[in-house]
């Protein structure tokens, strides 16, 4: 992957910084992006640091504006994009009943929007051989409550996934679904109610699975794969 470019959305942490370290160990050059500067800057450094390349660049993707400029960055580095992480996203846990206008609409433009106008744009760089995986969610396969606007997300995503996928086979672009149950990340700190952590995955897998699919031969495509603990969801 010497010279390739990987471009990670909300990579300052948990799967997304996984996914940059993974992506970085095989050779590419990385550029990631997260709505804040210092999570994705100790990212780059840490990269640079183990003899990696990065480019860490400030974006909120649910802002055309910014998705454009960060997008026409990234693909300076080459001319072109080879891989395409959308893993950025939000989650409000709260009932239908009051669960504010605005958090609605914020976990929608992240988590659905954002994968829209990364991927609107990265297309533009793309071409055959490239890759884009959506970092989806067992949500988008089941409805937990409490979870409305995270599992509306979600479920959106996948079926944008499954959309774009046939839109772009024709052109040698794969696109990938990846859904992972509970994972240990920094989210679930913010998540109010009682979670065991040590019975969740860790970001680390879910990086090397997107990894080793990438690396499949050009003749495959793994078009949805879901991740699980041993021990099912909480």
């Amino acid at each position: 992957m010497n010279g390739e470019v990987v471009v990670v959305t909300g990579a300052g942490k948990g799967i997304g910084r996984e996914i940059a370290f993974e992506f970085a160990k095989e050779g590419a050059v990385v550029a990631i992006c997260a709505r804040t500067l210092d999570g994705i800057k100790a990212v780059e450094r840490e990269i640079k640091e183990r003899g990696g390349e990065a480019l860490a660049i400030v974006c909120d993707i649910g802002i055309e504006e910014e998705v454009e400029r960060f997008i026409n960055e990234a693909s300076r580095i080459s001319g072109g994009i080879n891989v395409l992480v959308n893993n950025a996203g939000v989650a409000f846990v709260e009932s239908v009943s009051r669960l504010d206008l605005s958090r609605w609409e914020q976990t929608i433009r992240v988590n659905l929007t954002g994968a829209f106008l990364m991927t609107k744009y990265a297309l533009g760089f793309m071409r055959e051989g490239s890759h884009i995986f959506n970092i989806v969610s067992i949500a988008s396969k089941a409805g937990f409550p409490n979870w409305s606007a995270y599992c509306a997300s979600k479920s959106g995503l996948l079926g944008f996934t499954n959309s774009l996928r046939e839109e772009l086979r024709g052109m040698g672009i794969k696109v990938t679904a990846i859904i992972p149950g509970p994972t240990d990340t920094p989210l679930w700190k913010e998540i109010p109610g009682k979670w065991d952590r040590t019975r969740m995955m860790k970001p680390e897998d879910i990086a090397r699975a997107v990894v080793n699919i990438y690396k499949q031969p050009k003749e495959t495509l793994t078009e949805e794969i879901v991740i699980m603990p041993i021990g099912g969801a909480l």
